[in-house]
């Protein structure tokens, strides 16, 4: 049964507008919060010291890469990759979020770090998908990279695109992973990217539909200063449409299903 696309973003913007505190203030949070993680992250690396070198070295006139030396040896480089992880589990706090405010369940800031309370699976269910889609790419990234290697024609990474279609279908059908993980918690990894990959199967194109309806408003974030502020609010509304698609989904091809008492932690 096809999923009516106007209906459901109607649904999520009434949502949004009866939760408190509003969506965009939490989203803002969010987005802070993201941020500090990110900066943290890039002055771990060394990515920020070798970006002012290259910088320096482009007004003088010399263009030249700069390799990034992580702050502290191996200690930095670990502490990066514990900030990544860290970014990864708020990013599952958030799914959480956007689910609860689908649900017209009380959602708050706190819902962001809720994702901590399901530590490894929340880094599981991050990971996971991304090395499946991986190994899918390979199809593209290997004979591309050969090709490249043996003829010193970089046309080929063109020609060949159409092999990151097997990659683009595999990230939609594992797009539903971590709600899945939510709401079934006696699901292992694998099996929440294996139940997305059946509740998907037949509706890739309505969701790749779905996510092309918000390019109007991506357009919009162009704008200067003001697209700013549209970004946060476009970003909570289709994370919430997502939610919503994910329901409603669920309940199309799971005959039986009913949402979670109380709404996943």
């Amino acid at each position: 049964m096809r999923i009516d696309r106007r209906q459901l973003k109607q649904q999520a913007r009434t949502a949004m507008g009866n939760a408190r505190p509003r969506p965009y203030w939490v989203c803002l949070a969010y987005m802070v919060i993201l941020t500090l993680l990110e900066i943290l992250s890039m002055s771990l690396s060394g990515s920020i010291e070798a970006y002012k070198q290259m910088f320096m070295s482009a007004r003088m006139g010399v263009v030249a890469y700069v390799e990034p030396t992580p702050v502290g040896g191996m200690m930095g480089w670990i502490l990066d990759v514990a900030l990544q992880i860290m970014t990864a589990v708020m990013a599952v706090g958030f799914v959480i979020y956007a689910l609860r405010v689908w649900r017209h369940v009380h959602a708050s800031v706190g819902d962001l770090f809720d994702g901590f309370g399901v530590f490894f699976r929340a880094v599981w269910i991050q990971l996971l998908p991304s090395l499946l889609i991986g190994l899918w790419s390979m199809l593209y990234a290997f004979p591309a990279a050969m090709l490249v290697v043996m003829t010193r024609q970089s046309w080929w990474m063109i020609a060949l695109l159409p092999l990151l279609a097997p990659a683009v279908m595999a990230s939609y059908s594992y797009r539903l992973a971590a709600y899945v993980m939510l709401d079934r918690p006696e699901l292992g990894g694998f099996q929440c990217v294996a139940v997305s990959r059946d509740m998907m199967r037949g509706h890739r194109w309505e969701l790749f539909k779905l996510d092309m309806s918000f390019i109007g408003w991506g357009l919009l974030c162009a704008i200067p200063i003001v697209g700013l502020f549209l970004a946060i609010w476009l970003y909570v509304y289709m994370q919430v449409t997502e939610a919503g698609y994910y329901e409603t989904l669920a309940r199309q091809t799971m005959p039986g299903w009913t949402p979670p008492e109380p709404p996943p932690v």
